[in-house]
């Protein structure tokens, strides 16, 4: 950082002496004032200011979730988080944070179907570079949830080995970064429990029906996040892609999803500093109910356009993305990532909005890739915001 300051310093100067004491002056000035004020705030301050739509020195940015291509990187499965050491995998989040230089850093990231498990689904995470499964129903009528156990949670040796590397990172980084956790919403968790197909079904032919699922998912959600929040989270993420514009109408979306996205914020707010929601796909046509969720920061989608989110938007709540992780984030070059990360920030950079990849980043993802997004942050001036 000083010799960051140096170098700006010495351009602000020679500036003046050569008289130009106009716009460049000024805007090396500002890019001065910029790096110290950001060298002086965390990064957890800075997140929370930018989710509060209050000014920060540079944009908030984040790297969303991605817990299996940071383990990726580091020869791990998923089921491998649950086994190892807890020291071992904090070391690994911590050291790839050090290189991403996330605001936030998601604990017991990708691992939302262990509350599944924990209940007695059976599910995978032992394959390398892959997203967990879970491979059969546990619940194939409403009813079946009553036969669960919720508490169930508490007696999971794979859980409370995430939960220990949570403690770990909090007392090691929680004062500089944020520390998150995202586990499915109450529809999507629905869809985990019964299947896509019978969610489908049961949300259009039997309206008391999966509103039963739906309350248990909701009690198992908050029970899932409160054990994280115990363990020092302070950010919660309901992760929807059941709730996509790709895959429900607008209508269901009203009537079966949103009233439990927003009870589950409800209920957790007090125990958090911040609520997130993510919703894969196009979401536009819902835009208008999510400031409604009483979520405070909104993960979009690459297939929502930025300028039409931040109409919808802008001064009600935060919202981030939408760089897309896959044509953009793995398979763009470095100089691609600046450009389509400097047009994420022109189009939406105002108070509020947050810069993240538009989903999970593919597990191949280079890490100069991603540091390609973040100097572009960092090093962007927008002004007084």
């Amino acid at each position: 950082m000083i010799s960051d300051i140096r170098i700006i310093l010495k351009k602000w100067v020679n500036c003046l002496l050569q008289n130009k004491v106009g716009t460049n002056s000024f805007e090396w000035f500002q890019l001065l004032i910029f790096k110290i004020g950001d060298d002086f705030l965390t990064h957890k301050e800075i997140i929370l200011s930018g989710i509060a739509l209050k000014s920060t020195p540079r944009l908030p940015l984040v790297i969303l979730s991605s817990g299996v291509w940071i383990f990726y990187r580091n020869g791990l499965t998923l089921q491998d988080t649950f086994e190892c050491p807890p020291e071992k995998i904090a070391e690994c989040m911590i050291n790839n944070n050090n290189e991403a230089n996330s605001d936030i850093i998601w604990m017991g990231a990708d691992c939302g179907n262990l509350a599944l498990r924990a209940i007695g689904a059976k599910c995978t995470f032992n394959a390398l570079g892959e997203a967990s499964t879970v491979d059969e129903p546990l619940v194939l009528k409403p009813s079946d949830v009553d036969k669960l156990k919720i508490e169930d949670l508490e007696n999971s040796l794979e859980l409370e080995n995430l939960l220990k590397t949570t403690q770990i990172v909090a007392e090691r980084v929680g004062n500089e970064f944020l520390l998150g956790n995202s586990q499915w919403g109450p529809f999507t968790l629905a869809g985990q429990l019964m299947g896509m197909e019978n969610l489908m079904v049961t949300t259009l032919k039997d309206k008391p029906g999966i509103q039963h699922v739906l309350e248990f998912t909701e009690r198992l959600l908050l029970k899932y996040w409160n054990l994280f929040i115990d363990a020092g989270v302070e950010l919660v993420n309901q992760a929807e892609p059941m709730s996509s514009g790709n895959v429900i109408s607008a209508k269901i979306f009203k009537e079966t999803a949103f009233p439990w996205i927003k009870s589950a914020n409800k209920a957790i707010s007090k125990r958090t500093k911040a609520k997130m929601l993510h919703i894969c796909g196009n979401t536009t046509r819902i835009l208008d109910l999510i400031p409604l969720t009483e979520t405070d920061l909104f993960s979009l989608d690459y297939q929502v356009d930025l300028k039409i989110a931040r109409e919808k938007l802008s001064g009600k709540i935060a919202f981030g993305g939408n760089l897309n992780p896959t044509s953009i984030i793995l398979e763009g070059t470095p100089e691609d990532i600046k450009i389509a990360t400097t047009k994420c920030i022109f189009e939406a950079g105002h108070k509020g909005y947050v810069v993240m990849p538009g989903c999970d980043i593919p597990p191949k993802t280079k890490m100069e890739n991603v540091q390609a997004m973040v100097d572009t942050v960092h090093h962007t001036f927008i002004g007084c915001r």
